[in-house]
């Protein structure tokens, strides 16, 4: 089956992608990415992905090739000449191309990848009887753009694995901060709580919040301890292609009773319902 992406401006199959041994991207991680699921075949909250991939690149100091209704259309017709039902969509932008590996070059390097969503999804059974995340001590640097650096996370994937856990937490001296490809809540006493600073500010962590508000549910953005999250009631995850994913055991804690509450079942709905009418 042929698989099409775009690179640097033109649409090709994707086994002809060359990238460079000196670009910056490789070099020195110099670089930003966006994930995003498609619901329909459409892509989901596209708006919300794009400014945050705009924005990181500005972090960086990066500069997009193209705009908005440039990437829209570029989306639109890989989906359709990929066979590939809901699929998702990596997009990367790197420094681009450079001899001595320090100086900028005008050129960046960009691609937009589309891959079949079963790549990263998790069994439906995990969703009913809760999940495992371990922590490790660890802040991100530029918290709040999307980089490329997953080094601490892939250090630790295959301690993640051994300890049959499905993400890494990380924790910031007592501060509970975000997962390597997830944000987390935890509900206390009928209130959600999520943290606000020092992290990347999810677009699946986003539509929660607005389910939150617009379904009259409490719910906190603020700092949460290592402490209140294992005195926690319930907890989930969130991410593009997890979506929403109980948490029922941190480390070798267990969370509460061990099974997944009712009140992030009822949130699970109300993000699934808003997902089908998308």
């Amino acid at each position: 089956m042929k698989k099409y992406c775009y690179f640097n401006g033109k649409i090709i199959e994707e086994k002809n992608i060359h990238i460079s041994p000196h670009d910056l991207g490789i070099l020195r991680g110099y670089s930003v990415f966006d994930f995003m699921h498609t619901t329909h075949n459409k892509p989901f909250r596209l708006n919300d992905h794009w400014t945050r991939l705009k924005n990181s690149a500005k972090e960086l100091n990066l500069k997009l090739p193209i705009n908005k209704k440039e990437y829209q259309e570029i989306l639109d017709t890989l989906i359709k000449k990929n066979t590939f039902i809901d699929p998702s969509i990596r997009t990367v932008l790197t420094a681009g191309i450079s001899e001595d590996g320090l100086t900028i070059p005008k050129q960046s390097t960009f691609y937009i990848l589309i891959q079949d969503k079963k790549l990263f999804s998790f069994p439906k059974n995990l969703y009913k009887k809760g999940g495992k995340i371990i922590t490790t001590q660890f802040a991100r640097l530029y918290p709040e753009s999307k980089t490329t650096s997953y080094i601490e996370s892939m250090k630790n994937q295959k301690k993640r694995i051994k300890k049959g856990a499905h993400e890494i937490l990380y924790i910031n001296g007592t501060t509970v901060l975000e997962c390597t490809m997830s944000n987390i809540f935890i509900i206390k006493n009928g209130t959600v709580i999520t943290p606000k600073d020092d992290i990347l500010h999810g677009i699946t962590r986003k539509v929660v919040l607005e389910l939150l508000a617009k379904n009259n549910i409490p719910h906190k953005e603020r700092k949460i301890t290592q402490k209140q999250l294992l005195c926690a009631n319930e907890i989930f995850i969130t991410g593009s292609a997890k979506h929403i994913l109980p948490i029922v055991k941190i480390d070798k804690e267990i969370i509460e009773d061990g099974k997944v509450g009712t009140l992030t079942k009822e949130i699970n709905t109300l993000y699934l319902n808003y997902l089908n009418s998308y």
